[in-house]
């Protein structure tokens, strides 16, 4: 008798905490548009890609972030391809609250987006890890 006691208070011990809901917001920034996000000092980047095209986002660091104008920023880009294959320079173009650029991954199975964007009087170098998708 004293055996099923103890084990149903065991369970009921161990089963409590599958009670407790999941509702709770850690703070942490959401990519908006769906894609991966970096942090920096004063903004937010989030990449984008779809096909062949790579969309960057800029977003302040407030909460919830808003979306700022890139022109306000200047950046380059590039390319570094995996096992030292080289790299390629990209060409960014200003559509308001994003950049966007295009690079055809032919066959390559991931590639290092790298982003030198200058903010705050120094420049920032963000590299996010693609992996296209077929």
């Amino acid at each position: 008798m004293k055996f099923h006691i103890t084990t149903l208070m065991l369970a009921m011990l161990v089963s409590f905490p599958s009670l407790a809901h999941g509702v709770h917001d850690s703070g942490a920034i959401k990519p908006q548009k769906g894609g991966v996000l970096k942090s920096l000092e004063s903004v937010h980047l989030e990449l984008v890609q779809m096909g062949q095209e790579i969309r960057i986002y800029v977003y302040n660091t407030e909460t919830p972030p808003k979306a700022e104008k890139v022109s306000q920023f200047p950046v380059s880009a590039k390319v570094v391809l995996p096992r030292k294959k080289g790299t390629q320079d990209l060409v960014l173009k200003a559509n308001g609250d994003h950049w966007t650029t295009s690079y055809d991954a032919k066959g390559i199975h991931r590639f290092d987006f790298v982003l030198t964007i200058e903010q705050n009087g120094h420049k920032d170098k963000v590299v996010f890890t693609v992996e296209p998708k077929k």
